[in-house]
């Protein structure tokens, strides 16, 4: 995805060119750029750096800038493989090419010098890099898959790409060296840990170490002890940005700025990455005021808050205190909240509410009796529900086992927790689309459930993103589905239809504007297409509804 138009601002041919201070800009020559500044000076870099003794360093609007407009484009520090690998992950067959991170088979093709698994005889990787990598023993092409995962780590080639900057980009090293990486906190933790025996003891006994005994690349770094590798480790947690590339494959890259941006449960703006340079664009997801600070999510939004604020603390090792999170309804959505957990043989219509959501171990009360329930408690009660909802979604649920789970829940949980979110997502789906449930079967008790449902959902998402700034997908397959639900009304209602398909032309028009923001991600694309295709047909409901009143008037 180009993020950025190739064309100088001032006569429109391709231009080499790029405005150095926010590279939002190109032109053809010199004199066109300064016969441009006094117009591009007015949006230039519409923000600054600052420092706060609670926030470290942020960035803070110094203008008002509007919706979708980019505040900044940003080279990468450093991109390499996927940071954290999934069990499947670990053991698969298909592998990032040491390259160009283009997937290939483990075992095919190896980089002649240094044997790590490339796409073709013909790509090459960094020279530097390689020269490291060659130190190792590594496996042959025909050794045993197990082994080869063994050595081939890629997912620790980030913190190797991170350490070779030293010598060969010292200016973007003194950058990386600035960032967070909150190296006492990590003491001792599962997450310190880990990074030893993923990352450090890895890198140190198959190749750092051997630098030491080859004279010829003794003097390739000046620092490569366990303490700077773990130094680097806690940069990568705390700051690392995913890139999804078009394939699908996910890349881990780190920005100087970028990664400057504060969190916020409701965040202000998004970002966007170029395929081919791994360039971010960020943008104002909605209108910013001059002094606002610039904001992105660090968590799952959809998440409730004591989940949110346990994931910042340990991965992030600080504690969320805005808005949404000081707010034990969260903004009215109730993503959190439970039934009363009294008595069972009493009826109470009350809510257990958090007394104080930024306290872990707070104690829950429900809003309508004395009823108080420890943290531990709703903890437990939580977990076993998560497995219970990530057991079912992880297979092929069909709607009635979706609808059985929904209805055991909902004597726990207030319908719009975000447990029931994710059901109700994936039975608005179901509806109109599983073998014995598509749309023209349905009842109509059944077709205005599914409408009940994506309305009750759309109404989550603008509560807790009301710009559709991190939810757009889940946004977009609501507003599919509404227009979906709508087209059947209009078949079932003639009197209605024409009414019912301009209705649903708009919904699909109000899906294709929040797409835009997640234009670069494989998700975005396919339900792009898939949006392109319910719009033709729509346009020929339309036309054929048309027709049909023009017969009947005549």
């Amino acid at each position: 995805m180009t993020l950025l138009s190739m064309e100088c601002a001032v006569c429109g041919v391709s231009a080499p060119l790029t405005c150095t201070r926010c590279r939002l800009v190109r032109y053809c020559n010199g004199e066109h750029q300064k016969q441009h500044w006094p117009k591009h000076k007015r949006c230039c870099k519409p923000f600054r750096e600052e420092q706060d003794p609670a926030l470290g360093r942020y960035l803070a609007a110094t203008q008002d800038i509007q919706a979708k407009q980019i505040i900044f484009v940003e080279e990468p520090l450093v991109v390499g493989p996927k940071w954290f690998l999934t069990e499947g992950e670990k053991s698969a067959t298909i592998v990032p090419c040491v390259g160009c991170f283009t997937p290939c088979r483990l075992g095919k093709h190896q980089c002649r010098n240094c044997h790590w698994p490339v796409c073709s005889v013909g790509c090459a990787h960094e020279s530097l890099e390689c020269s490291i990598l060659s130190l190792g023993n590594a496996p042959g092409a025909k050794s045993d898959v197990r082994g080869q995962h063994d050595y081939f780590r890629h997912d620790a080639l980030l913190v190797l790409k991170c350490l070779l900057l030293q010598r060969s980009q010292p200016e973007r090293w003194k950058a990386l060296l600035e960032m967070q990486s909150h190296e006492e906190e990590r003491l001792g933790t599962e997450l310190q840990l880990e990074a030893e025996q993923r990352i450090v003891s890895y890198l140190q006994q198959r190749f750092l170490r051997r630098l030491k005994s080859n004279t010829n690349k003794q003097n390739v770094l000046s620092d490569y002890e366990p303490e700077l590798l773990h130094r680097l480790c806690g940069i990568i947690e705390t700051n690392y940005m995913v890139i999804e590339l078009a394939t699908g494959v996910e890349l881990s890259g780190l920005f100087r700025q970028a990664c400057m941006m504060e969190h916020a449960c409701q965040p202000n703006c998004y970002f966007q990455f170029d395929a081919t340079t791994h360039r971010i664009a960020v943008r104002a997801g909605c209108d910013i005021k001059k002094g606002d600070h610039l904001k992105i999510t660090y968590t799952n939004i959809l998440w409730g808050t004591q989940m949110r604020q346990h994931h910042l603390r340990m991965t992030k090792h600080f504690s969320c205190r805005c808005p949404r999170c000081e707010d034990p309804t969260e903004y009215g959505s109730y993503v959190s909240a439970m039934r009363c957990l009294g008595d069972v043989s009493k009826t109470c219509d009350g809510l257990q509410l958090p007394v104080e959501p930024l306290n872990e171990q707070t104690q829950w009360k429900c809003d309508t009796c004395p009823m108080l329930v420890d943290a531990a408690y709703v903890t437990e009660v939580q977990t076993h529900m998560t497995e219970e909802v990530e057991r079912l979604l992880a297979g092929s649920p069909t709607a009635s086992e979706v609808e059985l789970l929904l209805a055991r829940l909902s004597q726990l949980l207030h319908p719009n927790h975000f447990h029931m979110f994710n059901l109700k997502h994936t039975l608005i789906q179901l509806y109109g689309h599983e073998p014995g449930l598509e749309l023209v079967t349905l009842t109509d008790l059944q077709l205005g459930r599914k409408l009940r449902l994506c309305e009750e959902l759309r109404n989550v998402c603008h509560r807790l993103d009301p710009h559709s700034i991190k939810l757009a997908i889940y946004v977009s397959v609501i507003l599919i589905e509404i227009a979906h639900t709508l087209e059947e009304k209009a078949r079932r209602l003639p009197a209605e239809a024409k009414l019912q398909l301009e209705l649903a032309q708009s919904h699909l028009q109000q899906a294709e504007e929040v797409l835009e923001k997640v234009q670069d991600s494989v998700a975005g694309k396919k339900l792009n297409d898939r949006l392109q295709l319910d719009q033709f047909e729509l346009d020929k409901l339309m036309l054929a509804n048309n027709h049909s009143q023009t017969q009947t008037a005549v």
